[in-house]
This record gives structure tokens, C-alpha cells and sequence, in this order.
């Protein structure tokens, strides 16, 4: 059974819509389509937990991975939560919950460093970097086992997880280097845990 998978979809799935919906300040101004589709940075969780270089150089180290807890926008939680489950669950067949997991963090960290102090970005939010870290995992394990197929989830969901993988390529500079660099960190999680 996925436990990872699963219990990190649950995990972020409600702290969106506690950020988006709920525990907003009172001197914030959303609206109803930012809380229902576009999205807004403006919750206390994200205040408390997205990446910023200024705030890490603080002392405020869990953002290097807390970002990836955070979305912004229905469409960013629909497509991370997805590509979670059909990535997360392909992994964890083989891997297990724990290694899953140190992937998937240690993917995350390794973006949040390029991120913070490579490329000096002063906000960002998105399980992504994470995900393209268990997408390398992914393509690891396939070439270990000679083939895509070895996973448990059908073909149309692979299919869904490449254009996912491609099309975060065209989602910005910044995105797409959050990708890259959640990718490497993912290459490095495999070599030392597979």
C-alpha cells in the first residue's frame, strides 16, 4: 500500500484548503475566484512556509523543503496531487513508503538550496520540485528494469505523467528550473537509495 503517496496527497490536498479558504487575515483581500481557481499566496500557512532566500539566510531553514507542502491555485493542487499518485504510487511499488519519502524530500531540499541561493528566488511554492525528483527515481528504476511497464498503475496514467513532466517545462524560468533542479536531486536520492 502507497502510505506516502496517500498520506502526503492528504497532507497538502488540507493544507490547501486551509490556506486558500479558511485562516486567511482579516486585512487580506480575496477573491472569490482567487480562493476558487487562480489561487493566492496571501494565507498564513504560505506566510509561514514558502520558500524565500531572505527568510532562510534568517535561520528559517525547513522552507528549503516546507514550500513543497504549498499551492497556489486549483489547477496547481489538481495536477501535483496526480502526478503525486502516479509517480509516488510507481516508486513506492518498488522502493517502499520510507525511501519514497527520503526521495522525495531530499529532491525537495536539493531544489530549495539551487533555488534560495542559486537562483535567489524570494517566493515559491509547489510540491513539483519534489515530484520531478521522484520522476528521476522513476526513470531510474526504468532503466533498471529495461522497461516503463514495470509499474503497477495503467499506460494512459503514464501517458499523463509525461505530458505532466513535459509540460512543467513551459511553465516559466524559475518553474522550469525548480524542475530541473527537483529532477537532480532526485538522481542523487536514487543513486544513494537504489
Amino acid at each position: 500500500m502507497p502510505i506516502f503517496t496517500i498520506a502526503f496527497c492528504a497532507i497538502i490536498l488540507v493544507i490547501y484548503i486551509l490556506d486558500n479558504f479558511l485562516i486567511i487575515p482579516k486585512t487580506a483581500t480575496v477573491t472569490l475566484k482567487e480562493k476558487l481557481w487562480s489561487g493566492h499566496n496571501k494565507g498564513y500557512i504560505n506566510h509561514a512556509l514558502h520558500l524565500s532566500e531572505k527568510k532562510i539566510k534568517k535561520g528559517q531553514v525547513w522552507r528549503l523543503v516546507s514550500s513543497s507542502l504549498l499551492h497556489i491555485g486549483t489547477w496547481h493542487i489538481i495536477s501535483n496531487i496526480t502526478a503525486t499518485l502516479i509517480v509516488g504510487y510507481t516508486v513506492e511499488s518498488q522502493l517502499g513508503s520510507l525511501k519514497t519519502a527520503l526521495c522525495f524530500i531530499g529532491s525537495a531540499f536539493v531544489s530549495g538550496l539551487y533555488m534560495a541561493f542559486v537562483y535567489k528566488l524570494h517566493e515559491g511554492e509547489g510540491a513539483s520540485t519534489g515530484i520531478y525528483g521522484l520522476i528521476a527515481v522513476f526513470v531510474m528504476l526504468a532503466i533498471k528494469n529495461g522497461t516503463v511497464f514495470f509499474s503497477p498503475v495503467p499506460t494512459i496514467a503514464l501517458i499523463v505523467l509525461a505530458i505532466y513532466t513535459v509540460g512543467g517545462m513551459f511553465m516559466g524560468k524559475a518553474t522550469a528550473w525548480e524542475h530541473i533542479s527537483g529532477f537532480a536531486g532526485g538522481l542523487l536520492m536514487g543513486f544513494i537509495l537504489i
